[in-house]
């Protein structure tokens, strides 16, 4: 990986700062990312950066951040701060909804404003310790937005992001308010990873769904980079928990347990006191099985840790009286003057019990209602060394997805878990291929190697990318040299915002405004595809080209429309409106629209994974139906065209060209696949200076890209500024000049 430093960013340092008087102590706290990251750590150079854990007042953080040198670099935050950003819109809204807990969200305007200043928080203690050619590592749902900050920047490194909870479905995820916001942040990263294939997908869904981009199966294509998706189950340490299982007071604990239960089953559960964990759930199941196997009820318990988790919050704490009061029901129903069915332990336990109760267990239950990964099932199978046991693991565990030798069951399903439960006692030897297999992945994917191979990953992801558009900066490109220049412009989604009616599509005054001044300035030409009378309507006034119909007829500045071509509709009515009438009417909400010229089918109201779907179809049995033919297949915002391959933006764009030979700059702007047919004209002219500009967040052959098309015009009405004052002798306005033509 080189020299280059690794910079890790979580809403956590792998601290504990601790104040005594005036001065601050700093010691390691241990956890799963610090102990992942630890071999990696020992091979590059490493900064992390994160809150130290305690709110600490303005005039000590200067001593507390030197207490924290060999730690990282910190992000200090106020109590206001801290509520908003973590405790209400982190906790009380991201964790519900991405645990497909619909029925707990709070949004709270307020709490958003701190999710986004404390994001920037974050993205500028980033910048000021990276430096080119670093790795910077986000971690998880509490800095989403950290990544695009970053890039939007200007940040010359490899950007990473991890989503250490589940990624919800669509349907679910667009109920978030900030949901664009949310997903934009994400994107920002060079690779996005995920412990499942399934959460991947969903993402995937959700950037179709909510923005409109189109995907490969683990790649993303923007303007600016490829965001690729990985998919990198997270694992444990299993020569630590070994280790660990062999210190003597381990052994102690194991065999003062062992007499404990001597003549007991034992199923553990390990679970952190949280709704999503399924505690309640899993108790229910327990006391069906008890229920319904009475031969069991004085021979079997249940040992159930529950960390206790966010005490403060109220549904926290109406979960610990419902834990409470069902595990009190169950002991008092089932429970005898010498045996009590369940054990229960909240709070946080030593590791030499934990390890201990791991060896001890039969059955380890687990049963969260959505869960990222669940790290205890692939501790529980490390630590079993000796012999195998059973794992009962719920199905909406991440781990589901690697441990094929657990027995899956579902949460919601109480009877089927009691079932499960019955089963696997009665039939208490496991099998040891079944349990090897899922031992086998557990060294295999270890925590250290799921650091490894993701940061592999991601460094040359960002090494071998390709160049990528950069964001248009009318300082900074050479906009004052050439005296012949010539810009084609295309309209809806370009100059302005699509909009569903055309009486919403009039240019507004800076649109106006701002060709008027280009025109005195250089040859200007707007192409639309609404009709003549409707350019000369909004347009026909100021001194610039038209284009109608994307391509239908050219109307020079000062001058008059042509007439309009005449085509043969022989092709279009006999070989592609049958094709077209077929998809629209096994897709609903999809229609045709038959303009002078093209035939059309668009598809703008369709479920948009359908209809990106159904397109890809359409568009390669019309090339299909067509080749040979002197017809075009164009494929632009949500619609599929067939016309006259003499009649579109790529034909205009060669004819402006021929007519403008003399043209020193060409500068051309579009939004959608069809514009890139311009770009690909004026990249191959043989000029001197060429500027291709997409507008939008889309893969583009364009040199040059902005996120909107208020954007552009602000960056037209800078071109326009600077070309009318006078030029000032050893001007740095000129930059590095617009990029060559292609050759």
């Amino acid at each position: 990986m080189g020299e280059s430093k690794l910079i890790v960013v979580s809403v956590r340092l792998p601290v504990r700062l601790e104040r005594t008087g005036e001065a601050w102590q700093a010691s390691p706290s241990p956890g799963g990312l610090a102990t992942a990251l630890r071999s990696v750590a020992r091979k590059r150079p490493f900064t992390w950066v994160g809150w130290p854990g305690v709110s600490v007042p303005v005039h000590l953080q200067d001593s507390a951040a030197a207490a924290l040198t060999d730690f990282g670099r910190p992000v200090f935050l106020v109590q206001k701060e801290f509520q908003g950003f973590y405790e209400q819109f982190s906790n009380r809204l991201i964790w519900p909804l991405f645990h497909n807990i619909s029925g707990r969200l709070k949004f709270d305007r307020s709490a958003w404003y701190r999710y986004r200043v404390v994001n920037e928080r974050f993205a500028d203690a980033v910048l000021e310790v990276a430096e080119p050619g670093d790795t910077v590592w986000v971690h998880d749902y509490q800095l989403a937005l950290v990544p695009r900050l970053l890039r939007k920047s200007g940040l010359e490194c490899a950007i990473g992001f991890f989503l250490h909870i589940p990624f919800p479905s669509h349907e679910i995820y667009r109920t978030l308010p900030a949901r664009e916001e949310f997903l934009l942040g994400m994107l920002g990263a060079d690779l996005i990873g995920f412990h499942t294939y399934e959460f991947a997908q969903h993402f995937r869904n959700a950037c179709l769904r909510v923005l409109g981009i189109e995907s490969e199966r683990e790649v993303i294509a923007l303007p600016d980079h490829l965001a690729h998706l990985g998919v990198h189950p997270i694992g444990v340490d299993p020569q630590e928990i070994h280790a660990f299982a062999q210190l003597p007071e381990v052994k102690d604990e194991f065999e003062s347990l062992r007499a404990r239960f001597r003549t007991k089953k034992v199923i553990l559960g390990v679970d952190r006191l949280d709704y999503t964990k399924g505690i309640p759930e899993k108790l229910l199941a327990f006391e069906e099985f008890l229920r319904r196997n009475p031969h069991w009820q004085t021979k079997v318990v249940l040992i159930q840790i529950a960390a206790p988790s966010r005490t403060g919050v109220q549904e926290y704490r109406d979960l610990k009286r419902e834990v409470d009061e069902l595990v009190g029901r169950i002991n008092g129903r089932y429970g005898t003057f010498n045996h009590t069915p369940i054990v229960y332990i909240n709070q946080t336990i030593p590791r030499t019990r934990l390890s201990a109760l791991y060896r001890l267990a039969d059955v380890a239950f687990l049963t969260p209602l959505r869960d990222g990964m669940n790290l205890v099932a692939m501790e529980y199978v490390a630590a079993r060394t000796d012999n195998p046991g059973t794992l009962i693991l719920s199905e909406f565990a991440g781990a589901a997805s690697c441990l094929a030798g657990a027995r899956l069951v579902n949460p919601h399903n109480i009877g089927l878990m009691a079932d499960v439960l019955a089963d696997a006692l009665h039939n208490s030897s496991a099998v040891e291929s079944e349990f090897q297999g899922m031992r086998d992945f557990v060294h295999a994917n270890t925590s250290e190697a799921w650091a490894q191979r993701f940061l592999k990953r991601l460094d040359e992801f960002h090494d071998n990318r390709r160049a990528g558009a950069k964001r248009l900066d009318a300082v900074c490109i050479n906009v004052v040299e050439p005296q012949r220049r010539l810009f084609i412009l295309d309209y809806g989604g370009t100059l302005q915002p699509h909009v569903p009616q055309v009486s919403e599509a009039v240019p507004d005054r800076r649109v106006r405004s701002v060709l008027h001044e280009l025109a005195s300035l250089a040859s200007v030409y707007v192409i639309s595809r609404r009709s003549a009378a409707v350019l000369d309507r909004w347009l026909g006034d100021l001194p610039i080209g038209l284009v109608c119909e994307d391509g239908v007829a050219i109307k020079h500045a000062g001058g008059d429309w042509p007439a309009m071509p005449e085509i043969d509709p022989t092709v279009l009515d006999t070989m592609v409106k049958p094709v077209l009438e077929d998809f629209a009417e096994h897709t609903p909400g999809s229609k045709l629209v038959r303009g002078r010229v093209a035939l059309g089918w668009h598809y703008r109201t369709v479920d948009p994974k359908l209809g990106a779907l159904r397109a890809k179809g359409l568009y390669a049995q019309l090339e299909d139906t067509l080749k040979g033919l002197p017809y075009a297949v164009l494929r632009s915002n949500r619609a599929i065209e067939v016309r006259p391959a003499r009649l579109t933006k790529h034909s205009v764009a060669e004819r402006l060209l021929e007519s403008h030979a003399d043209a020193e700059l060409v500068f051309c702007a579009g939004n959608d696949r069809v514009d890139e047919g311009m770009f690909e004209v004026a990249l191959r002219s043989e000029r001197d200076n060429v500027i291709t500009c997409f507008v939008g967040d889309k893969d583009t052959i364009g040199q040059y890209f902005v996120e909107s098309p208020a954007e552009l015009v602000d960056q037209l009405e800078t071109m326009v500024s600077l070309w009318l004052e006078p030029p000032v002798i050893g001007s740095e306005l000129r930059g590095s000049g617009a990029a060559p033509a292609a050759k």
